[in-house]
């Protein structure tokens, strides 16, 4: 079949996160960096489990026993090919004595030695900077998300007002009551009148706000709302609002333009598209919007306000940077060097609400990036692909929301499976109902990761022990 060969995660020592956390007036201090920050580069549904400290207990299928039930796998009615026997107690067993990080705001305690994640679609993101693997994003709350990143789920503004606005059963991937979707529904009507009260980047200049990034792709340009609620959670007064234009993405900070004694220098052109809302860094994930769909994230390891950020002229030119394994991150030495402003920790959660009905997001309304905003993705499973983190001379294959997500490699090629989530996972041969031992990675902690290179083309399955809904099919060509 081929060879594996596992990765061992490192202590972290708290090394790359303080535990400290700015309070008071903070807004306008920090407000650039925050956005700047924003430009840097999963299944809903698994098995039900039963929480044990922080690891979840496998469900595997269930078979009658003397009239009681156990768990096991079945065995092909040959014996010859028959696996060994799978205990999924051993596996919950190691999980179970895994540490995991004590709070939502904190990394794990042990730090890959590869890059790892996909900024918008994981729970942690770890980026190769000036030769140190460092984290760089913490998203949602710890465990699965519910998260709405599917052409084929109502998820976007004008999709969950016309849910509310129906009879219609709620989906069951919202995880909402009806009372939940149209609350949520009223929250992005504010959030919608506030983006739309300075719909121009000129207005927005002369209503005093001020310009804080580049128009980073599939997002936008942040500008500070000075009237923007700097303590609690208000929908109806964002911090920031986004401003794009088909093109504005190929203009550096240095050449785009800015608010200037109220009025904007740039092309003309820049129309609002959504809205960022920042909260007090705190040690659980916030309560913001209604419904569970709201992930929050945590910024680390970034440059801010850099005169090169931004730049990008199209979907080719992300993939072609995210294929050099270098997109969205800088050392501090060249972060400096492009006056920008290097920051560990960007202390404040934070949250993207994209409202405007001209680029309704089919991404999810609270996605980190919105396909409808240039430059234009038509497959969303590309633009995941564009926002995954790369392993040098490797198929990166991020665990994302317990979901493996597409994996496609050569006869030969090394393929390394990362856990990005805050629980562990396993990747093992076959099925849930029918096991093997061809290879398997055996527990993976968050951060650690795992690699295995393939012998001969073919569809490789696998799975998860401890959450055999998890599932997926190798193509080796």
């Amino acid at each position: 079949m081929g060879s594996v060969q596992t990765r061992n995660a490192e202590t972290n020592n708290g090394k790359h996160i303080s535990r400290r956390f700015i309070l008071g007036v903070w807004a306008l201090a920090t407000a650039g960096l925050i956005a700047g920050a924003c430009g840097a580069n999963g299944s809903e549904e698994s098995a039900p489990t039963v929480e044990v400290g922080d690891a979840p207990t496998t469900t595997a299928p269930e078979v009658e026993a003397d009239g009681g039930t156990e768990q096991r796998a079945e065995a092909p009615a040959d014996a010859e090919d028959a696996p060994t026997p799978i205990d999924p107690a051993e596996y919950l067993a190691e999980a179970s004595s895994i540490e995991g990080a004590p709070d939502d705001r904190s990394l794990p305690p042990t730090a890959p030695e590869s890059p790892t994640g996909a900024y918008g679609y994981s729970r942690y993101v770890f980026s190769q900077i000036d030769g140190e693997v460092l984290p760089t994003l913490i998203e949602g709350p710890r465990g699965q998300q519910t998260r709405c990143q599917d052409l084929d789920k109502e998820c976007s503004y004008l999709e969950l007002k016309a849910l509310a606005e129906s009879d219609r059963p709620i989906p069951d991937y919202l995880a909402m009551t009806r009372p939940e979707v149209e609350q949520l529904v009223e929250q992005l009507d504010q959030v919608n009148a506030a983006v739309d009260a300075s719909p121009t980047i000129e207005e927005a200049c002369a209503a005093g706000f001020r310009i804080a990034s580049s128009q980073n792709a599939n997002m936008g340009i942040h500008a500070i709302n000075p009237n923007g609620s700097t303590v609690e959670f208000d929908p109806g007064r964002p911090q920031m609002v986004l401003y794009a234009k088909d093109g504005g993405e190929q203009l550096t900070r240095a050449d785009q333009g800015d608010c200037i004694d109220g009025e904007w220098t740039g092309e003309t052109g820049y129309e609002s598209v959504g809205a960022v809302f920042t909260l007090l860094l705190t040690d659980e994930h916030p309560e913001g919007f209604a419904g569970p769909t709201d992930n929050w994230h945590i910024h680390l390891n970034t440059c801010a306000g850099a005169s090169t950020e931004g730049g990008s002229k199209s979907v080719e030119d992300l993939i072609e940077e995210a294929e050099s394994g270098n997109r969205g991150t800088f050392s501090r030495k060249a972060c400096e060097a492009a006056n920008g402003a290097f920051q560990e920790i960007i202390p404040v959660w934070m949250m993207h609400a994209y409202v405007d009905p001209d680029h309704d997001p089919q991404g999810g309304v609270f996605a980190m990036f919105n396909p409808s905003i240039s430059p234009v993705f038509d497959d969303l499973d590309q633009l995941e692909e564009v926002r995954t983190v790369r392993v040098e001379g490797a198929v990166a294959a991020p665990i994302n929301n317990f979901d493996y997500g597409s994996v496609t490699a050569e006869v030969g090629e090394r393929i390394v499976f990362s856990n990005s989530d805050s629980v562990p996972h396993t990747v093992t041969a076959g099925s849930a109902a029918t096991p093997s031992t061809a290879f398997d990675s055996g527990v993976l902690g968050a951060g650690q990761a795992w690699e295995i290179s393939f012998d001969e083309p073919g569809s490789y399955e696998l799975f998860c022990v401890l959450h055999p809904a998890m599932s997926a099919t190798v193509e080796v060509g």
